[in-house]
């Protein structure tokens, strides 16, 4: 009877969108990546001294209010999505593994 469980009735479409690994290509592409899980000691130019080593580098905003989290803007999408592959999940610190997505338009 393999139509007897009754868990697909449980969970509906909802379930898969919180299961798995970060998805970082979730967000539509932005020229602006969101950076998050920063130690809070991380100063603007540990970020730029990372980030500039890619293509069309613009400039590194962090948020003052809300420690352990930054924008690094560049030209275009092609050159953000570029930086984001490569540094993904990088470790400033030890515990903190970088968690970069698009930022939201």
């Amino acid at each position: 009877m393999p139509n007897g469980t009754g868990s697909q009735n449980n969970s509906g479409p909802k379930a898969p969108l919180h299961h798995g690994n970060l998805n970082a290509e979730q967000a539509a592409p932005n020229n602006i990546l969101f950076i998050q899980n920063l130690p809070h000691e991380t100063t603007s130019m540990m970020l730029q001294l990372l980030f500039e080593q890619y293509p069309g580098f613009r400039e590194v905003r962090m948020v003052e209010a809300k420690p352990g989290i930054a924008f690094v803007e560049y030209e275009d999408e092609e050159q953000s999505s570029t930086a984001m592959q490569n540094l993904q999940g990088f470790k400033i610190a030890p515990q903190y593994p970088m968690a970069i997505t698009f930022a939201k338009k």
